[in-house]
């Protein structure tokens, strides 16, 4: 065997990199940085400029008319329980019972009717931001594309004037929306308990729709073949807590009753309800808290429309495409809910709760039935998003239509007695249906106000160049136009798989 000869070899010398690579290493760290780095810096310039425009907003709540006899009202109580008159307190007034515990904790600590107005305004704003974050939250394990359109829907709505305002319906509109995330991501009994007991104090009439709402989100829940018996099994704790929190409210609602009417239900609107208008003019209504130029939300609040509409066909789509075919329940129970909400309003004598921006009764149960329905069909949801910003002209497009939609909303928050006002008292006023010979005319002067009548939104276009408002308002629509830089973002993620 012939071994061949040569050099032996040395062992190996550390190496000492050169200046070279290490500025080439440098660069190519900085490199894998920037990218983990820009999200969180996005985060949080999106979160110091939506602080910007909490602020900005906080600096315009508003005392509602409403409001004003409500903490009247609570005065009362207190003048009531201090005689020691247990019943029968008028004084008491008419309002559902959400509202009188915080002007009641005020007025008690020893703050004046103005600061218990501005603690209701309070809580509208802080209920305003914690719906979008909730919603957030809850749709973003689903499909973060349909939890950032769902947080622009919302956003871009009625919402954000009645988050200024001391009305109860941002209030009553976060509870019920917390009730269906609750049970939504399956929380404890005991949540539940208390969030249905929150929603059933937001008004006398929200027994049935906490009902039915419950039952949505159970039937959402329902895995295919899944025997009845085994869901309601695994939801027993669920629907346990909803109906005790529902038995307390109602309860301490009939407790208060007796307290002011001397009657276990509220006498007053009893006596209101007799006021409704007839089948045809109720048809009239139903269709105008829709489609009317001055009450529809397709002209008040557009984006949430437009996606209640797509969503059947879309889901419909998906049954045809799909191996497992989504169910149409959770749908059947979200159009029984609003539809029962929207028949309800058209039989009240004010179905659009005016005086105010929009039909602002409809609105508490809206985001609620919305965060269901993407819940539930998320895919569905995220095949319309999607193609939305599949391109950057068209997110542009969006942004531009999202932040055009805004501004009749930031007009109305620092101009809303002169938008009102060429609503309701420029072409006259309706007078009131408590007399029988009156109906006639309040209902023809209903009609004129909400499908003839000059367009208060168009009138905030036309003011919005002159409107004294600080730069730092523009925050909104400019947040909305960035949101869709945002959704877009989201959107190029790989699709999901739900």
């Amino acid at each position: 065997m012939r071994y061949e000869t040569g050099t032996p070899m040395s062992p190996p010398t550390p190496h000492s990199p050169s200046p070279n690579t290490d500025a080439a290493q440098a660069r190519s760290g900085a490199r894998s940085f920037l990218p983990r780095l820009l999200p969180r810096l996005g985060w949080v310039l999106g979160l110091l400029a939506i602080a910007a425009l909490a602020r900005v907003m906080a600096r315009q709540l508003f005392l509602d008319g409403d409001t004003q006899d409500l903490l009247r009202c609570a005065d009362g109580v207190r003048a009531c329980l201090s005689e020691g008159r247990w019943s029968g307190c008028t004084e008491a007034g008419k309002w559902p019972l959400l509202q009188y515990g915080p002007a009641l904790g005020v007025r008690l600590a020893g703050g004046s009717q103005e600061d218990a107005g501005r603690a209701l305004g309070s809580l509208s704003l802080a209920s305003f931001f914690g719906l979008l974050a909730m919603t957030w939250r809850t749709l973003a394990v689903r499909s973060r594309p349909v939890a950032v359109a769902a947080v622009l829907v919302l956003a871009s709505g009625l919402l954000f004037h009645y988050a200024t305002r001391s009305f109860g319906e941002m209030v009553a509109t976060f509870a019920a929306a917390a009730l269906a995330a609750a049970w939504l991501r399956r929380k404890s009994p005991w949540l539940l308990a208390l969030l249905a007991f929150v929603t059933g104090l937001s008004k006398e009439t929200a027994f049935p729709f906490i009902a039915l709402l419950g039952a949505t989100c159970v039937v959402v829940h329902q895995l295919p073949g899944q025997p009845w018996r085994e869901l309601l099994r695994a939801e027993r704790g669920r629907l346990v807590g909803s109906a005790a929190g529902v038995l307390l409210s109602g309860g301490l609602t009939a407790a208060f009753n007796l307290f002011r009417f001397g009657s276990p239900v509220n006498t007053s609107y009893l006596v209101e309800a007799s006021w409704g208008p007839p089948l045809g003019v109720q048809v009239e209504h139903l269709a105008a808290l829709w489609v009317a130029p001055n009450a529809g939300l397709l002209f008040y609040w557009p984006f949430l429309v437009l996606l209640l509409a797509a969503l059947p066909l879309a889901v419909a789509r998906q049954r045809r495409s799909a191996t497992v075919r989504p169910s149409w329940l959770p749908l059947l129970g979200v159009a029984a809910l609003v539809g029962m909400l929207c028949v309800g309003l058209s039989r009240w004598w004010a179905p659009f709760g005016w005086w105010a921006w929009g039909p602002r009764l409809v609105l508490p149960w809206l985001p609620a039935a919305l965060l269901v329905l993407l819940y539930a069909y998320a895919p569905a949801a995220e095949s319309l998003v999607r193609p939305l910003v599949a391109t950057p002209v068209r997110a542009v497009l969006l942004a531009v239509l999202l932040a055009v939609a805004s501004v009749p909303h930031l007009i109305s928050i620092y101009r809303s007695n002169e938008l009102l006002n060429a609503l309701f008292v420029e072409p006259g006023m309706c007078p009131g249906p408590d007399l029988p010979e009156r109906r006639a005319q309040a209902w023809l002067c209903l009609r004129a106000q909400a499908w003839s009548h000059p367009s208060p939104l168009l009138h905030a276009y036309r003011m919005a160049p002159g409107t004294d408002m600080p730069k730092r308002a523009l925050l909104y629509p400019a947040l909305l136009a960035l949101g869709c830089l945002w959704l877009r973002r989201s959107a190029r993620a790989p699709q999901s798989n739900l």
